[in-house]
């Protein structure tokens, strides 16, 4: 299935989307002109006028915005889709400079009069200006601000396109069934898990060697990108390089201290899941390649009616208006699942508030990680589906932290279905190493990405230079600390930074927590509702239909959660302990 982004413009012709993106500029700078130098002095009434207006403004422009940028990430070789993508960026800089100034006034004022957080007029932006007011203390100068927006166009920007651009049109070769094979990385990604283990070693072994062929283009580009925001956090007077991802994920650092102090405490769970893992594919111990590597009872491969309709059918289960929201995705043709070549590796969700939906991006080789990855991304439609209800624009920026909860969920679900239904162990067993294979490498390889990337900030810190050599060294450091001697790690793996894409947004620091933030928040949630059954669905409805109106720790309470205390973290680790039980008990 491609998808259909016809709806979001006027005309897909080139020179009309152009005129959209003239527009969005053109009405940032009269929302510019109107309220400038004014906020100050506005009423409270004003003043949620003034935000009414900001939304409908951002929202009259969403669509033509997200047609350049998805249209880009379906294929990055296309000279029409890059055209578009490189226009979006410069009007998206020219209206974000012209927009400067809201936050840096609105800011001022929220900081001399804090009471307006409690004006019942400005209610419906609550927790908006909550979190404009936590930020305000590090705004710049609006000359900066647009300054550095600026620098941004064709610095840090530029290094994240060059990265994803560079790494989708790398050709791969693999021996394929005795055929020699030439791959893009989105082809590639499918014999990376592939059922048999030699085919599967050779083609980690292939990505590998391909990327350590660029290693000037990763390192300097890692670098750029790195040092980068330790001169922003400097300005910025930030006490360290996580507090603006703290500010951004709407999160506290005591919270995420507590979680990571809680995954380092379990660090044995990793080493224990890829022992039995071990055992269930029949070999002595895993190596990287083996970690989502399907079971043999998973190797079964899924048409995309069959995997629609299973997916569909554990989202009807759980409510049947979510099963009724994943059947529009599909019937309205949001979901690119094509592999081609050029097309953006890996898979997301893409909101549209304009036009309450979703766009689907994947690559769908019909295997089970690809079943996954269906419930996983149509979860988040379904977060979007809740909160388009019940939110105003600026109460659907969710946070990285919260945004996973529908999407862990939807797997949590599907993996339900597939065990009730299952006709063997070796079928449950399938179901729950899914499940499982995900929560453990999010657990300990995303939270050694986490602690990888805290070295390198502490590297260039300390002034060192950094190498291809030493930013491996960084992160074999880093992944030894999270996952010790739980598998095999062959030179390769040691490049393993160089492909993560996380690492390389432009302007999103610390982008690898929120995944175990997530994973343990839902892990508890799904804990709740295995005790109360169908007592929690609207329980989980009001969470996700809050979009970005409370934050994480406020929700987390709602629901008799503490995030700052070690203890809650633990509860999601118990509930994948008790899945690894549950999984030994098929082998028995």
């Amino acid at each position: 299935m491609k998808w259909d982004l016809s709806v979001l413009v006027r005309s897909t012709e080139q020179k009309e989307i152009q005129t959209q993106l003239d527009e969005m500029v053109r009405d940032a700078e009269a929302f510019a002109l109107k309220y400038r130098g004014r906020i100050a002095g506005m009423s409270p009434a004003l003043l949620g006028e003034m935000l009414d207006e900001k939304d409908a403004v951002s929202t009259r422009h969403e669509s033509a915005a997200k047609y350049c940028s998805l249209k880009f990430s379906a294929d990055t070789t296309d000279p029409v889709a890059s055209a578009l993508n490189n226009a979006l960026i410069k009007a998206a800089t020219e209206a974000g400079q012209h927009m400067t100034f809201l936050d840096i006034e609105l800011g001022e004022r929220l900081m001399s009069q804090p009471e307006l957080l409690k004006d019942p007029t400005l209610g419906r932006y609550r927790h908006y200006l909550e979190r404009m007011a936590r930020a305000a203390p590090h705004n710049l100068s609006e000359v900066e601000e647009r300054l550095v927006l600026a620098k941004d166009q064709y610095g840090i920007v530029k290094w994240s396109k060059l990265q994803q651009k560079w790494l989708s049109t790398r050709s791969f070769h693999l021996n394929v069934k005795g055929e020699e094979k030439e791959l893009s990385l989105g082809e590639m990604m499918a014999f990376l898990n592939d059922p048999d283990r030699e085919t599967r070693r050779l083609a980690h072994q292939e990505v590998g060697k391909v990327v350590s062929q660029s290693d000037t283009v990763w390192v300097d580009a890692l670098t750029s990108i790195c040092g980068d925001h330790l001169e922003m956090t400097k300005w910025r007077k930030f006490s360290s390089p996580l507090s603006s991802s703290l500010i951004f994920n709407d999160v506290e650092e005591k919270a995420i201290h507590a979680m990571m102090r809680a995954v380092e405490k379990h660090v044995p769970l990793c080493k224990e899941y890829y022992d039995l893992k071990a055992k269930l594919l029949g070999i002595d111990r895993c190596g990287d390649w083996d970690m989502l590597a399907p079971l043999p009872s998973s190797a079964r491969k899924y048409s995309w009616e069959e995997a629609r309709q299973i997916v569909s059918r554990s989202y009807y289960r759980f409510d049947p208006a979510w099963g009724k929201w994943v059947d529009s995705m599909f019937d309205h043709h949001r979901i690119d699942a094509e592999v081609r070549r050029g097309k953006r590796t890996g898979a997301f969700c893409d909101d549209w508030f304009a036009g309450k939906g979703a766009f689907i991006l994947m690559s769908f080789n019909g295997n089970m990680n690809d079943l996954y990855t269906e419930a996983h991304e149509l979860g988040h439609s379904i977060h979007a589906y809740e909160y388009f209800q019940k939110q105003n624009l600026s109460n659907c920026q969710i946070s990285f932290c919260m945004a996973e909860c529908a999407s862990i969920f939807g797997e949590l679900l599907l993996t339900d279905m597939l065990i009730e239904e299952a006709k063997s162990d070796k079928e449950k067993a399938a179901a729950l190493a899914s499940v499982l294979d995900t929560f453990t490498y999010i657990l300990f390889h995303a939270g050694a990405r986490y602690r990888f990337e805290e070295s390198v900030y502490e590297s260039i810190s300390a002034g060192e230079s950094l190498d291809a050599k030493k930013v491996c060294n960084l992160w074999t450091t880093a992944r030894t600390r999270m996952m010790g001697d739980a598998m095999i790690w062959p030179p390769e793996s040691d490049w393993t930074w160089a492909r993560v894409p996380h690492y390389f947004m432009a302007g999103l620091r610390y982008y690898n927590y929120p995944y175990i933030f997530a994973q343990l928040f839902v892990f508890s949630l799904y804990r709740l509702y295995k005790e109360q059954g169908k007592d929690f669905v609207p329980k989980m409805n009001a969470l996700l239909s809050a979009g970005s109106s409370l934050s994480a720790s406020d929700l987390a309470k709602q629901l008799g959660f503490e995030l700052d205390q070690e203890e809650f973290w633990v509860k999601g680790i118990e509930q994948a302990e008790e899945m690894v039980r549950s999984l030994r008990q098929t082998m028995q």
